[in-house]
């Protein structure tokens, strides 16, 4: 690649896109992830990938205020093309927290340093899990060749961001729909837990219902858990495949 002025814009926008989805996506985008060795891996990615980025650049580029705005549109392209994926994430973890919230899992919740945020362990033991099928199925690599293809659907600079706020509300709706479609076998099993504890109460009222009920619920969530995390693995590439599969609907819904 020659080192000309129109060369070092193509890359630089490049990067920008690619420097999206490495913040947040799955794997590449968690906080683990060193920023110095994201940065790297998004250099080497934006030398490999400026290859499939062959049409032309945005008319007003040349112009520091035109080159700062495509630079902002790449780097929002490639933020959606990771949340696009992320949506899965997020409704296998919150799959997982409803569930051990069932379970009378919130008194028992722990600071993760990975997310900056409170959690009950089986939903973080969930996403990891999910997180590993991820990385077995192939779901880093897929991202990576998503971005090769972003390149061919959507030109630099050339993204109709505006269009992409339909696809967010569906991918929204779709988020609740798939955690509750997850967990709800298991949170009628839960209920029903409650359910024979409360005409146990009725039976025996001078039970100490409290002190019988959390260590029951405990059992049969555990039991539960288990039963999730065994559908969780034969549901996982279906899983990603509709992700991988929202990648190439975000190109159709903001190519221009």
């Amino acid at each position: 690649m020659a080192l000309d002025p129109a060369s070092l814009i193509r890359l630089a926008l490049v990067f920008a896109r690619v420097s999206g989805v490495l913040a947040s996506a799955p794997v590449f985008g968690q906080k683990g992830v060193p920023v110095m060795a994201r940065v790297l891996l998004g250099v080497l990615l934006s030398l490999i990938l400026t290859g499939f980025a062959t049409g032309p650049l945005p008319v007003h580029v040349a112009h520091p205020v035109g080159f700062l705005l495509a630079v902002a549109a790449e780097a929002l392209t490639g933020l959606l093309m990771g949340y696009a994926i992320r949506f899965v994430f997020w409704a296998v973890e919150f799959a997982g927290e409803m569930i051990g919230f069932q379970m009378s899992l919130p008194m028992a919740q722990a600071y993760d340093p990975m997310s900056g945020s409170s959690a009950n362990p089986l939903g973080r033991m969930i996403t990891w899990l999910f997180l590993l099928l991820f990385v077995v199925l192939d779901g880093p690599q897929a991202v990576v060749a998503g971005l090769a293809r972003s390149f061919v659907a959507v030109p630099l600079g050339g993204a109709n961001l505006a269009a992409s706020g339909p696809l967010l509300l569906s991918w929204t709706g779709g988020f609740f729909s798939t955690a509750v479609r997850l967990a709800m076998p298991f949170l009628v099993a839960l209920f029903l837990v409650d359910v024979a504890l409360g005409v146990f109460a009725r039976v025996v009222p001078q039970a100490d219902l409290f002190s019988i009920s959390l260590p029951q619920k405990l059992l049969a969530g555990m039991a539960i858990a288990s039963a999730f995390v065994g559908t969780l693995v034969p549901l996982a590439p279906a899983l990603v495949e509709g992700a991988t599969a929202g990648l190439d609907a975000l190109f159709a819904a903001i190519a221009p």
